[in-house]
C-alpha cells in the first residue's frame, strides 16, 4: 500500500504542474489567434520562432495551436490515469476491510452461525463495503487529489503574480 500511496502522491504533483502548463498555454493560443503580431514580437516567443525559423507571425499559429494540444492532451492524460489509479486505491482498500469483515465473521462462535442466514451475511458484508468505498474512500481521495492540484494551481499564480491574484480571489470569492 505504501507504493500506491507514493504512486497518488507523485501523479496528484504531476497532475497539478500539467493542468498549470495547459492553463498557462490557453493565454498564448488566445494571443495567437487575436494578435499574432504581438506575440510574434514577444520575448518569450524567441525560442519558439528560432527553433522552428518563423519568418512571419502568421507561421506562429500552428506551433502555437500544437503546443496548446499537446499540453491540454498530456494533462487529460495525466488526470484519466491518476483517476484511475485513485478507483483502484479505493476499491483495494474496500477489499482489504471486506476481507476484515470476512475473516471477522468466520471467527464467532458456531452458535452464531447457525442462528443466521450467511446469505444475510454476505449480502451485508457486500452491501456495505460498495456503500464504504463509493461514499467515503472515493470522495476523500478524490478531495485530496483535487485539493493537491487547487493549492499547485494557486501558489502558482500567487509566484507569478501576488497582487493580481488576491484581487482576482477576492472578486471570484465575493461573486
Amino acid at each position: 500500500r505504501r507504493k500506491q500511496f507514493w504512486l497518488i502522491l507523485i501523479l496528484m504533483i504531476i497532475a497539478s504542474f500539467a493542468e498549470i502548463i495547459s492553463v498557462g498555454s490557453v493565454v498564448p493560443f488566445l494571443g495567437i489567434l487575436t494578435g499574432p503580431e504581438q506575440v510574434f514580437n514577444h520575448s518569450l516567443a524567441q525560442p519558439i520562432i528560432t527553433i522552428f525559423e518563423i519568418k512571419k507571425p502568421v507561421e506562429l499559429i500552428l506551433p502555437l495551436t500544437l503546443l496548446f494540444i499537446t499540453a491540454v492532451i498530456f494533462a487529460s492524460i495525466v488526470r484519466f490515469y491518476l483517476l484511475y489509479t485513485l478507483t483502484r486505491c479505493s476499491f483495494a482498500v474496500g477489499s482489504d476491510i471486506s476481507i476484515d469483515m470476512y475473516r471477522r465473521t468466520l471467527y464467532q462462535e458456531y452458535e452464531v452461525h447457525v442462528s443466521r442466514n450467511s446469505g444475510e451475511v454476505i449480502n451485508g458484508i457486500i452491501t456495505k463495503t460498495k456503500i464504504l468505498i463509493a461514499e467515503i474512500i472515493s470522495p476523500i481521495l478524490t478531495m485530496i487529489s483535487s485539493t493537491v492540484i487547487l493549492f499547485g494551481i494557486v501558489g502558482t499564480l500567487l509566484v507569478i503574480n501576488f497582487t493580481v491574484s488576491i484581487l482576482a480571489f477576492v472578486i471570484f470569492g465575493l461573486l
